[in-house]
């Protein structure tokens, strides 16, 4: 992999340090992989594996692959699954973590270049990951994304987002920035996709959040408060003050 840009370095190395926490380790960070990290997961897989049957998808990249438990879920549900992320570290505990898992891989890249085939993949998901490529760089790894599709593939970008500038950047998260549904929208027509979909996911304090943090409700419940959290949001939308995850899909009409 060519070298990384400093900002690259700083992510990688900021998810180098989270390698020890666990499967649910790169979900809510601050949670060190504990049950809050547990349910942002469950929310994105009832968010995204519905999505995945609605056309002919048989291969996927995830982008931004972190601990390799997502990846993992796909290839359990038959899907051929490469995973890349820019830590060296979450690449190894990816690669443990599916060890004897077929149809999975996993390589390092910042996504600036993607090691693969043009029209190699059906399907790249990124969750929560493209919020950590800086600006200037948004635009040429969606373009690499849509040269690794084959043509009708799709992009499932589930991202944060908010249109107030004061929660776009935080002190607290340097590496990240909630962009704009809006200035997604544009990138990724800029990048030559076509938006087929966008809904709302998960906003913070959803009201369910707070006993599944502090284990009042068991474990076994998780599946089901995340896919009614994120019909809940589908269908009535949520409070857009401060930021949330929407879900966009996009195709590939080369």
């Amino acid at each position: 992999m060519p070298n990384q840009s400093p900002h690259f370095q700083r992510v990688a190395e900021q998810y180098n340090k989270l390698t020890g926490r666990g499967p649910y380790a790169t979900l809510a960070p601050h949670n060190r992989g504990g049950r809050k990290s547990e349910y942002v997961n469950a929310v994105f897989d009832a968010a995204i594996l519905p999505r995945l049957h609605e056309g002919d998808c048989r291969s996927v990249l995830d982008f931004g692959s972190g601990t390799g438990v997502f990846s993992r879920t796909l290839a359990g549900l038959g899907f051929r699954v490469s995973g890349v992320d820019v830590s060296e570290q979450m690449v190894h505990t990816a690669g443990r973590l599916c060890d004897g898992v077929p149809n999975v891989h996993f390589q390092r890249t910042d996504g600036v270049y993607l090691p693969f085939q043009e029209a190699e993949f059906d399907c790249v998901i990124a969750r929560e990951s493209l919020c950590y490529v800086p600006d200037d760089l948004l635009e040429p790894v969606l373009r690499e994304m849509y040269r690794v599709l084959k043509p009708q593939g799709r992009l499932l970008w589930l991202e944060q987002v908010s249109d107030a500038p004061r929660w776009q950047r935080h002190p607290n998260a340097p590496n990240l920035v909630k962009r704009a549904p809006e200035d997604l929208r544009v990138r990724l027509s800029a990048a030559g996709f076509v938006l087929l979909d966008e809904a709302m996911v998960r906003t913070p304090r959803f009201p369910w959040i707070y006993p599944v943090w502090f284990g009042l409700l068991p474990r076994r419940l998780i599946p089901a408060l995340a896919r009614w959290e994120v019909a809940w949001h589908r269908r009535f939308g949520g409070s857009r003050r401060r930021w949330w995850n929407a879900l966009l899909i996009a195709e590939c009409h080369a």
